[in-house]
């Protein structure tokens, strides 16, 4: 039961390291932006970055609407940024901007360790 209750405790640990991530803001809630944010990242790194309707779609809730708001605030508050694709630039793609790659990968750090450590926990 201690590994169990080690193992939450980094999970707490995780979601207030997010919040401090993004700088307590209130309205990037890890359920709204996790997926889209992690998701535009992990694409990015692989290669194969996402449209503007991939993206929506890594979102689990939300309009439509709601979800291309989502991608509007962190693109003007510096985490994602759009670009034309395509040769008739009707297409848009949203990639990471090198500030959401460097806030992510520290957290990724910070939180595997926390995963780590509370794993070994006996």
């Amino acid at each position: 039961m201690a590994q169990i209750i080690a193992y939450v405790q980094a999970q707490e640990d995780f979601a207030r390291d997010w919040d401090k991530t993004f700088e307590g803001r209130p309205s990037y809630f890890t359920q709204e932006f996790w997926y889209l944010l992690v998701g535009c990242q992990m694409a990015q790194w692989a290669g194969r970055p996402l449209s503007v309707g991939q993206a929506c779609q890594k979102m689990k809730s939300g309009s439509n609407r709601t979800r291309e708001e989502r991608i509007k605030r962190a693109c003007d508050d510096g985490y994602l940024m759009k670009e034309k694709a395509g040769e008739d630039g009707r297409a848009a793609l949203v990639r990471p901007t090198a500030k959401l790659e460097a806030i992510l990968h520290d957290h990724f750090v910070r939180t595997r360790q926390m995963f780590v450590d509370a794993l070994k926990t006996s």
